[in-house]
């Protein structure tokens, strides 16, 4: 830790966190970086749609990034945050392992974590045969057999969306009674629905089984369903007095309503994908930096909209 306070220090060492990380080292701001390890895509293993790093593995796309960041003045910390706090002109950041890391600003880019269903075996195939994302997953199954459980979480936009990699899909509603605009959904997408009750979900040879309540047991090449997500913001409490980073973000630079205090990634607006990530926590480092110079040198800068 140093003396003098960073300029920025940023939360979470994901596709966003690298991304500001990238540009404001070569913004040739002091920067520190916190990253815990354990973010929400860890359990894919692979990473796709991130130009020139399509099907690279994530530990090495984060340790490459990170060779290539440091050479920037990059500080990085294996450590959690536990809090992150104003005081005065400055904000605190707490950790772990590092203790109280004062900058001028913070980059927010924790990410959010997956809310599984309970349903047996999808925590233990999760990233192995269950998944979420079709644009992450879908090719490699293409032409398969695939399961939608809908059970939980609507997923018949999801159905729908699957049919431009296989015209075999089920739906499983999981005995649920679905609302007609769903079915009518399902139906135009040409996608069956299987209202029975479902067990759950088991590991095959050669791909999931779905076992039912009347004793049957489905094979599919894979499973997919969409979920609910929880803000990873706890560090922020009670700084932050909302449910979500969404809910304060004042621009789409990754600006909010607390001051000093930036947001990239999947706890913004935007879609959670890796290039998509990337590019806010590079949008968000550059309004972090124009905001320093307005900082330092008054009027140097076009005046921020009210």
């Amino acid at each position: 830790m140093t003396a003098k306070p960073y300029d920025a220090v940023i939360v979470g060492g994901g596709p966003a966190g690298l991304g500001a990380a990238l540009y404001l080292g070569r913004s040739c701001r002091s920067v520190a970086l916190v990253d815990s390890g354990d973010a929400r895509n860890m359990a894919a293993g692979v990473m796709h749609n991130v130009v020139t790093n399509d099907g690279v593995s994530i530990g090495d796309f984060r340790a490459r990034a990170r060779a290539e960041i440091s050479r920037y003045g990059v500080e990085f910390l294996d450590d959690e945050v536990v809090s992150v706090a104003p005081e005065g002109d400055l904000v605190v950041t707490t950790a772990k392992g590092a203790g109280e890391l004062r900058s001028r600003t913070v980059l927010y880019a924790a990410g959010v974590r997956s809310r599984l269903p309970g349903l047996p075996g999808v925590a233990e195939l999760w990233g192995k045969g269950v998944h979420e994302c079709p644009y992450c997953h879908a090719y490699e199954l293409r032409g398969g057999s695939l399961a939608v459980y809908g059970g939980g979480v609507p997923s018949e936009c999801l159905a729908a969306t699957l049919t431009a990699w296989t015209p075999s899909i089920t739906y499983l509603s999981d005995g649920r009674d679905l609302p007609a605009e769903e079915r009518e959904y399902l139906d135009a997408a040409g996608v069956p629905t299987l209202d029975d009750k479902v067990l759950g979900v088991t590991r095959l040879a050669d791909g999931v089984g779905v076992e039912l309540a009347d004793g049957h047991t489905l094979s599919f090449t894979a499973m997919f369903l969409h979920l609910e997500t929880e803000p990873r913001v706890g560090p922020l409490r009670p700084w932050l007095q909302a449910d979500d980073l969404v809910s304060v973000q004042t621009d789409d630079r990754g600006r909010t309503s607390l001051p000093r205090l930036y947001v990239a990634g999947d706890l913004g607006r935007g879609m959670q994908q890796a290039a998509m990530a990337a590019a806010s926590g590079g949008l968000a480092a550059m309004a972090v930096n124009a905001d320093l110079i307005r900082e330092d040198r008054p009027g140097s800068l076009y005046p921020l909209p009210r």
